[in-house]
C-alpha cells in the first residue's frame, strides 16, 4: 500500500516483539526520513532513529527501536514535527511495521539535542507482536464528520481518521468558498498543561492527512485577517 492507502489500515500499535528491525529496512526509513516534506519550510524539525534503551517511557515498550524526533520550540515547530512525521509512520506501516506516536518520554544514553531545539516528541516503531492493521474506517473510533466540520465533505474523511493524543480528535474546519480554515481546540488551563503541546502536533498530524491524500493539489497558507470562532484557535487554511 501507499501511504494515502495506509490511512484506513493504520493502527497505533502498542504490543511489539523484542526484534530487530531488518537493516535494510532501518535504512529505508533513514532515507524518507530525509525526503519528509514540511508544511512550514522555516520551522525546524530533526528526527533520528535510536535505541529504546536511550530513552525513558511510562511503558515499557518491547521494540528495541525509538525515533525521537526533535524541533524548535515554537507552535509552528511542533505543527511541522506532527506534519513531516506522520508522513514516515504511514510510510513505516506501509512495510509491514507497528508504530505509535508517544508523548510522555525522555532522552537517556547520552543521546545529543540539536542546537535551539526540544524533544517535541518520540514514535515507538518495530516488529508488531499481533494484528498491526485494521480493516477499513469502520475499525476507527473517532467523531462523526458532524462534530469535525461546518459542512459535510469526504476530503475531510482523511483528517477525521487522524490519530491523536488520547484520541482528543482537537480539529475542526470550516468552509469559506474554496478555503478550508482549519481549527484547533482552545484549552481550559488544565488541558493546557496536559493537552496542550500533544494537540499541537495533532494537528500536523492531522494535515499531513489530507496532503498525503491531496498531494498535488495541497496548498497551506495563513489569512492575514482570519475570522474568529468561538472556542477555536486559527491554526491556517487550506485548498485542497
Amino acid at each position: 500500500m501507499n501511504i494515502a492507502e495506509m490511512i484506513l489500515h493504520r493502527r497505533s500499535v502498542r504490543a511489539y516483539r523484542n526484534e530487530a528491525v531488518a537493516p535494510e529496512t532501518l535504512a529505508a526509513l533513514q532515507e524518507r526520513m530525509a525526503e519528509l516534506v514540511p508544511l512550514i519550510p522555516g520551522a525546524k524539525v530533526e528526527g533520528r532513529i535510536i535505541p529504546t534503551r536511550h530513552g525513558s517511557f511510562l511503558q515499557k515498550w518491547a521494540t528495541p527501536h525509538f525515533i525521537v524526533i526533535f524541533s524548535e520550540p515554537t507552535d509552528d515547530g511542533l505543527l511541522n514535527a506532527g506534519f513531516m512525521y506522520q508522513q514516515l509512520d504511514l510510510y513505516a506501516q506501509s512495510l509491514g511495521l507497528g508504530t505509535c506516536w508517544v508523548g510522555l518520554g525522555s532522552l537517556e544514553g547520552g543521546e545529543p539535542i540539536p542546537a535551539g531545539m526540544k524533544v517535541a516528541v518520540m514514535m515507538a516503531v518495530g516488529v508488531p507482536d499481533g494484528v498491526a492493521r485494521r480493516t477499513g474506517a469502520a475499525d476507527f473510533k473517532r467523531k462523526a464528520m458532524a462534530e469535525i466540520t461546518d459542512w459535510p465533505d469526504e476530503r475531510l474523511e482523511a483528517l477525521r481518521l487522524a490519530p491523536s493524543a488520547t484520541n482528543s480528535q482537537p480539529w475542526f474546519v470550516t468552509h469559506a468558498g474554496e478555503t478550508l480554515r482549519i481549527w484547533r481546540e482552545e484549552l481550559g488551563l488544565i488541558k493546557q498543561r496536559t493537552h496542550g503541546r500533544m494537540n499541537k502536533i495533532d494537528m500536523g498530524i492531522g494535515l499531513c492527512h489530507l496532503y498525503v491524500t491531496h498531494p498535488e493539489t495541497f496548498r497551506f497558507f495563513r489569512e492575514e485577517n482570519p475570522p474568529t470562532l468561538d472556542g477555536q484557535i486559527y491554526i491556517g487554511s487550506v485548498t485542497l
